[in-house]
């Protein structure tokens, strides 16, 4: 069986992270924690809010970051994790690993992990923190992911801020993968071959298969719509479905962003070469996009820039209207 060593799920948003939580959460050892935000909320923070040995430093992390609304809906006792970080979280590492475990004591289990896409950024620090640690790096096809995005309230509406995303997530996760502990998971294999590919899975943690990984809660709730396809039963329709769903000057446009990278990841070209006119609107749309989605959250952006340790105030600024919404169309993911 397994060690404790922690799980780290990354990748791209809307790339299958949440399915291969779900599929891991299932097994009797392994509790991987919900998205945290912790690089964004906390450690890209670190020069404002200080030393954590400082215990009046520790505390005012604690307060702020325990006010998000993201980490009290994580289903942990906030009371009591409250607790825990001011006797343990003396540095940056700690308090991730504080919480993340925190999350699998409630569950009853000892193998503690976590999944923010968007650690992929981070996935190098994560290895340093913890050498022992597994990465999964799960990789879906660059259109599919796209396509996804582009349904999602949260996200940009510009095919080449989405495919830029992609790219900077899967490039970054990947230059960890001279580790010991990273394994690549290709969604199109997880949902085709979904058996084979867990106890692949499994084996690479150290852990046995367990059929229940693939026994879907439909029951449950999703604290937010957008993740209610990945508590379904596991299905290969969404492959490709990129084809039906975005246009062949999109596909281009994409290719235009990853293309030279493509084959390194495994995928082929699928488009014609983009045109310079196509090139120039997608660009000029995605700055003009880019302007229309911060005006809203200019309040969030100016406690990020000038009030950094108030996480719940630019929380609530920046996602106010993200927590009752979920896709821009009824088919979202």
């Amino acid at each position: 069986m397994g060690s404790e060593r922690p799980v780290f799920i990354v990748g791209a948003p809307r790339s299958g992270t949440s399915l291969l939580r779900n599929m891991l959460n299932r097994h009797p050892s392994l509790a991987i924690c919900g998205e945290t935000q912790f690089n964004h909320y906390v450690y890209r923070r670190r020069r404002a809010f200080g030393d954590l040995g400082n215990l009046r430093n520790r505390q005012r992390l604690i307060d702020e970051y325990l006010s998000v609304r993201r980490i009290q809906r994580l289903g942990i006792d906030i009371s009591r994790l409250k607790e825990k970080l001011v006797r343990e979280a003396t540095s940056y590492p700690a308090v991730f690993a504080c919480l993340a475990r925190s999350y699998a004591e409630s569950t009853g289990k000892k193998r503690w992990g976590e999944k923010t896409p968007q650690h992929a950024l981070i996935a190098e620090l994560l290895c340093e923190w913890f050498p022992d640690a597994a990465i999964l790096h799960i990789l879906r096809d660059p259109r599919d992911t796209v396509a996804s995005l582009q349904r999602m309230i949260w996200a940009s509406n510009s095919v080449i801020m989405n495919a830029r995303t992609w790219l900077a997530c899967h490039l970054a996760a990947r230059k960890s993968s001279h580790r010991p502990g990273y394994l690549l998971v290709r969604y199109e294999t997880l949902v085709a071959q979904p058996e084979m590919e867990l106890a692949r899975i499994c084996a690479h943690l150290g852990e046995h298969y367990v059929p229940a990984m693939l026994v879907a809660d439909e029951a449950a709730v999703p604290a937010s719509p957008w993740v209610q396809r990945a508590r379904e039963p596991v299905t290969a329709k969404r492959i490709a479905a990129w084809q039906e769903e975005i246009t062949e000057r999109d596909a281009a446009l994409i290719d235009w962003v990853v293309g030279r990278h493509l084959r390194s990841f495994g995928y082929p070209r699928v488009a014609s070469a983009a045109s310079i006119p196509s090139v120039a609107r997608g660009l000029a749309f995605a700055g003009f996009d880019g302007i229309r989605r911060r005006l809203p959250q200019i309040p969030g952006v100016w406690y990020h820039l000038m009030q950094p340790t108030k996480l719940a105030k630019e929380e609530f600024w920046v996602q106010r209207d993200l927590w009752n919404g979920g896709a821009r169309s009824a088919g979202a993911r």
